[in-house]
């Protein structure tokens, strides 16, 4: 008589192959049993009332369990293609609704219908819903652009976006709360020209439902070399026409003016008005100083000499 050994090691294909026919008709028959089975559904909200904003829902989105019957190998595909509850809002009419979940709402993973399963109950079965009106406003555009230049530039221009403004488009109360938007910073250092760079825009502070009608914008910010020009005897001017016989020593002086070279080579001598602020006799034979309101806010101006005198004509130096 042949050992146990002898015979498993003869008949080992053969026992195989029973084993799988086994285990494939237990299978076969465990797919066709009929059962129940509970699955989570994505809850998924579809409002079309352009009015109205969705602000908040409860339960939330993956916080929904459905009950589903059918043959065990259907239920247990919802596991691989999570299902989902549509609940479409086509009208708002209140800012706050309750809606009732049915089975009839359930459909399949992406929409699709639920094939030979079918939903006998959903948990909980109430959403509630609350809405804002929708406000939409155009705000401008603020570039956050921290520039170091190098030695011998100046800058020709304020930071500018293109386009310079924006869209906004949320809840209302949220949308009236912003006045602006911002780039996301941009440091650079040592820069000997000009920039030009894409930007994205900063939303991290604002609510998750405002949208922007443009993500990014174009920041450009004109940088020069520097440039010096000097206007050799500029008359002053006495602030008050009704001074009487006095004049002013001395009568001319040079002015100089300092950064981007297109902005200095634009001034003209006609630009450059220095004054005396005289207030009366008192100020007579006193050493005032010379005020010169700056032509362009990115000059740098600068007057020799930066004071002068008012003197009563034909008395000299010294007041009366």
């Amino acid at each position: 008589m042949e050992s146990l050994g002898t015979t498993l090691k003869r008949n080992w294909m053969y026992m195989l192959t029973g084993l799988l026919i086994s285990v494939f008709l237990w299978v076969a028959v465990s797919a066709d049993t009929v059962g129940q089975q509970t699955v989570l559904a994505d809850l998924v909200v579809i409002n079309a009332d352009r009015r109205y904003v969705l602000t908040q829902q409860v339960p939330a989105a993956n916080e929904v369990s459905v009950e589903f019957t059918g043959r065990a190998g259907d239920l247990a595909l919802l596991s691989v293609s999570r299902p989902q509850i549509i609940v479409a809002i086509d009208s708002v009419d209140a800012a706050q609704q309750e809606v009732a979940l049915e089975p009839s709402m359930v459909r399949g993973g992406g929409g699709r219908d639920l094939g030979e399963v079918r939903a006998v109950s959903v948990r909980p079965n109430k959403l509630s819903l609350e809405f804002e009106r929708r406000a939409q406003r155009v705000v401008p555009v603020v570039p956050r652009v921290r520039i170091t230049l190098a030695d011998g530039y100046a800058f020709a221009d304020s930071p500018r976006a293109d386009p310079s403004a924006v869209a906004v488009v949320g809840p209302q109360p949220s949308v009236e709360l912003i006045d602006s938007v911002f780039t996301v910073p941009y440091q650079g250092d040592r820069v000997r020209q000009s920039v030009n760079i894409d930007l994205p825009l900063d939303t991290e502070e604002y609510d998750s439902l405002v949208t922007l009608s443009l993500p990014r914008v174009r920041v450009t910010l004109p940088i020069e070399a520097r440039h010096e020009r000097t206007f050799p005897g500029v008359p002053v001017r006495l602030s008050r026409a009704d001074a009487g016989e006095v004049r002013i020593e001395p009568p001319l002086l040079d002015v100089r003016i300092v950064g981007p070279a297109s902005r200095v080579e634009a001034v003209r001598a006609e630009d450059l008005s220095p004054e005396v602020r005289f207030r009366g006799p008192a100020d007579i034979g006193r050493l005032l100083p010379i005020s010169l309101s700056v032509p362009d806010p990115f000059l740098v101006v600068t007057v020799e000499p930066d004071s002068a005198r008012v003197v009563a004509v034909g008395e000299g130096s010294r007041p009366r």
